[in-house]
């Protein structure tokens, strides 16, 4: 059957769009790359001579093996003479030696940022520091960058996040703030339509009158816009979490009862939302304080207290602004910021050129970090905008932050907030402590010693710390009555220090850590001296587990095992590392899968039955390299099941007993 002609033209055409399009790519020059450096990816049947002939034929550059960057891909890093040869001609023939999978020029890589289009957004050194306002270039929190990381108000999970900001109140009609609405409640109809507790809630809820009718505050309305301002519409200012929503609560008074009233409705909203898998109640996920008591002893508030920890537990982390005082909060006293609650993240208040504000306080236990609090501009009453400062303004700055941080989490870390939110929590705040940009204005006076940075708290949500261990497991056979030391080299992995402690169960008497803990330092391993002696044991094998607990609450389960055997020569055994492991097996609901990944990768994992039937779909989607834990609460009968895992072209499977 012949062409249609106009068909045929149309063919033609894009045939000539490609060839063209093709043609003007290869002629155009190889931008940014990096002088003097090759990426070259060796054959997997290359061995070291392949790689010394490989620098033997070009030595007369200087080619050189200068790291290995993958060692599962062959992949490394070259130099050369940069002046000695045709850089072009070099990387032509190396491509071509037998050895060589592929090659190509070492680039920089520009970092990318999003610049929104709200005309005021050029008043806001906080966010993007150009040294307005006679400020310091770069002394801000590097919102632009982050931006291109994530935008969402939404969880990849579907999950609508909310910001709870607890303060004065806050102008709902102003045109610039995206606020929450409870949609389960018909407003002003004088029911308690969603059964919640809380009349008319439609817009938050008012404390100070027990009230669903929201009152304005100039403070609160600032307040909300630095943290969810609308964000690329063309109006006022931006955001930090500009996509986010935020939940107005009118509590920040002097009278103790109302806070906690006030708190009470964040705490009702995100408990029910938990209970009833999103049917009702609010996502939130941080709530916001930017008030508080000077000099208050954290002992004579203990309800205070207890309703951060009932806040925590549901999934809320709750940062507050410290005093607006010059002094030392460990020693004068602050609430809530000189309580030090897991769930609290106490904030000072820094300059737009990076120094400790005059009247901030400060505290080397009790101040998690800085962020910007001077010279804010922000959404004002009225639907207006102007300046304000103080570490009111430097709290929402971390609210924001937090809010992000859960809109660029992957399926794995939601999947753990959902089993365990208290947890998930508690490392997000240690992400907040770990990547901020160190500031000798707030060394020795806060945790951290710096400012909020939220482009480096957002790549370590994205890519977690965790550390693994060489060997992963232990087994040595020894005689009776003997001693030996092994010793296990940890890596911490996606941050620069880790602290640790390493415990042994108080019932083993065995084997012992000779120091229990320490320090990891970059990709560096560490030392950990593992002491076996086998007096007193019977023949035969003991078993126990060393656990490492790191910074981040990352727990690695070592196992270990000293097999007494008479008339043997010590010797260690040294297991392969498992990609795939489950706790418990057998298991009665529910059990907790551990995949181990070298490299990030797509990855599946499915649950079989013994003929071969998948009945379930655990989890499919892209995972960052290191350890993650995914829960599996699958609704099967008792029996034996494989769970597979495909990753990077490669399979594992594993047996795992429903009781």
């Amino acid at each position: 059957m012949p062409l249609n002609p106009g068909l045929m033209k149309i063919t033609l055409m894009l045939i000539l769009q490609l060839f063209f399009a093709g043609l003007s790519l290869a002629q155009k020059p190889d931008q940014g790359r990096e002088p003097g450096k090759l990426l070259i990816q060796l054959k997997a049947t290359s061995d070291k001579a392949g790689m010394d002939n490989l620098i033997n034929v070009f030595s007369s550059c200087g080619l050189s093996a200068e790291r290995l960057l993958s060692k599962r891909m062959h992949i490394w890093k070259f130099s050369f003479d940069e002046q000695a040869t045709d850089a072009v001609d070099l990387l032509k023939k190396v491509r071509q030696h037998p050895s060589v999978s592929l090659a190509q020029f070492n680039h920089k890589v520009q970092e990318r940022e999003i610049i929104p289009d709200d005309p005021s957004f050029v008043n806001e050194w906080a966010l993007k520091n150009t040294g307005q306002m006679n400020g310091t270039p770069g002394a801000d929190i590097m919102a632009t960058y982050a931006w291109d990381i994530s935008t969402s108000g939404i969880t990849v999970n579907g999950d609508t996040i909310v910001v709870a900001m607890v303060d004065g109140g806050v102008d709902l009609g102003h045109s610039d703030l995206k606020l929450w609405k409870n949609r389960l409640e018909i407003p002003f109809n004088g029911s308690d339509d969603d059964e919640n507790g809380f009349i008319d809630d439609y817009n938050g809820w008012n404390a100070y009158m027990n009230s669903g009718n929201m009152q304005q505050s100039d403070h609160g309305t600032h307040v909300a816009g630095i943290a969810t301002a609308i964000g690329n519409n063309n109006t006022g200012v931006t955001g930090v979490a500009y996509n986010t929503y935020l939940m107005p609560v009118a509590g920040s008074s002097t009278d103790e009862a109302v806070v906690i009233i006030a708190y009470d409705y964040v705490y009702e909203m995100r408990k029910r939302y938990n209970e009833t898998n999103g049917e009702a109640g609010a996502f939130i996920v941080v709530s916001n304080s930017s008030f508080g008591i000077d000099a208050g002893n954290p002992a004579n508030y203990p309800l205070w207290g207890a309703m951060y920890d009932s806040l925590g537990a549901v999934g809320i982390l709750n940062v507050a602004s410290t005093a607006n005082r010059g002094w030392d909060v460990d020693i004068n006293g602050d609430i809530p910021t000189a309580m030090t609650n897991e769930s609290i993240v106490a904030v000072t208040n820094t300059t737009n050129t990076d120094i400790l504000n005059t009247q901030a306080g400060w505290g080397l236990n009790s101040i998690d970090l800085g962020a910007p609090g001077t010279s804010i501009y922000s959404t004002r009453q009225g639907d207006t905008y102007g300046y304000k400062s103080g570490t009111s303004m430097s709290s929402p700055f971390v609210s924001g932050s937090i809010a992000l941080m859960y809109a660029a989490a992957n399926q794995a870390t939601l999947q753990q907030y959902d089993a365990n939110p208290s947890l998930v929590a508690s490392k997000f705040k240690r992400y907040l402590i770990a990547t901020v940009d160190s500031l000798d204005a707030l060394e020795g006076k806060s945790v951290s010693g710096g400012r909020l940075n939220l482009f480096n708290a957002l790549q370590m949500v994205q890519n977690p710390p965790f550390v693994t261990s060489d060997p992963p497991e232990v087994t040595l056979v020894m005689e009776p009555n003997t001693t030996d030391t092994v010793t296990i080299l940890l890596t911490s992995h996606n941050t620069e220090i880790n602290p640790y402690t390493a415990v042994i169960p108080d019932s083993v008497h065995w084997v012992y850590a000779e120091v229990p803990g320490g320090l990891l330092v970059g990709s560096n391993a560490g030392t950990l001296k593992t002491i076996f002696n086998t007096s007193g044991l019977s023949l035969g094998s003991h078993r126990t587990t060393i656990t490492i607990k790191d910074y981040f609450l990352n727990d690695l389960i070592i196992n270990l095992e000293a097999k007494v055997e008479e008339d043997v020569h010590t010797r260690l055994t040294i297991p392969s590392e498992a990609a795939l492991k489950t706790k418990p097996n057998p298991f009665a609901s529910m059990t907790t899968i551990t995949v181990v990944l070298e490299q990030a990768s797509d990855i599946s994992l499915t649950a079989y039955d013994m003929n071969g039937r998948q009945v379930a779909g655990i989890f499919n989607g892209f995972l960052s390299a290191g350890a993650h834990e995914l829960m599996w609460n699958p609704k099967v009968t008792p029996g034996v099941y494989l769970i597979k895992l495909v990753y990077n072209e490669a399979v594992k499977v594993m047996k795992v007993v429903r009781k």
